[in-house]
């Protein structure tokens, strides 16, 4: 399981490059990029990492048992014209206040992160949030901190964009506890 913390996004962003980087070779030797668009890209030096300007984040849904809330999430690839680009296969989390400063510790990624996809205007990717109510822990040690929503990280450029995720969510502000995680970032349904 990796953690990601503030001085680890940077490297998170390098493995996001990476990761696009070597899907070239495989490209321009005639392999398929994982989920690619039914219209073909020629290689990868046409498709630019999305970074998170391209996308905003809409809830589908959330459901809770146990003291865990998942929140079922879309990452919309805005129409802003810069055409399709190549998302990674995980996205870097955290929880904010109303002033956008982080409540507690970055959210873990559950197992590997899937393959990167090309994502055109007008797609969704979709991951799920899993949020361990902050009533599950010791209140002198969670601290518990009522949160306006989450910072999403997409790529490498290291600008978030936020989502507010509505009133009565709290968090512990304690960032030694991991309460949040992410499954990968996998292709949405696409019309």
């Amino acid at each position: 399981m990796s953690v990601f913390t503030a001085a680890s996004r940077r490297t998170a962003g390098l493995r996001t490059a990476a990761v696009a980087g070597a899907a070239l070779p495989a490209l321009v030797a005639g392999a398929p990029l994982a989920a690619a668009d039914p219209g073909g890209y020629a290689s990868a030096e046409s498709v630019p990492a999305c970074e998170s300007h391209h996308v905003k984040v809409i809830e589908n849904g959330r459901h809770g048992a146990a003291g865990t809330i998942a929140f079922e999430l879309a990452l919309l690839h805005i129409f802003d014209g810069s055409g399709a680009c190549l998302m990674p296969g995980s996205v870097d989390v955290r929880w904010i206040d109303v002033d956008g400063e982080q409540v507690g510790s970055w959210a873990v990624q559950r197992g590997e992160p899937g393959e990167p996809f090309v994502l055109d205007e007008g797609e969704s990717a979709e991951f799920t949030m899993y949020h361990h109510r902050a009533r599950n822990h010791d209140p002198q040690e969670c601290e518990p901190t009522e949160v306006y929503g989450i910072e999403y990280f997409v790529g490498p450029d290291g600008e978030g964009g936020r989502a507010g995720m509505g009133p009565g969510i709290y968090v512990c502000a304690d960032t030694e506890i991991e309460g949040t995680s992410l499954s990968p970032v996998t292709p949405g349904p696409h019309d």
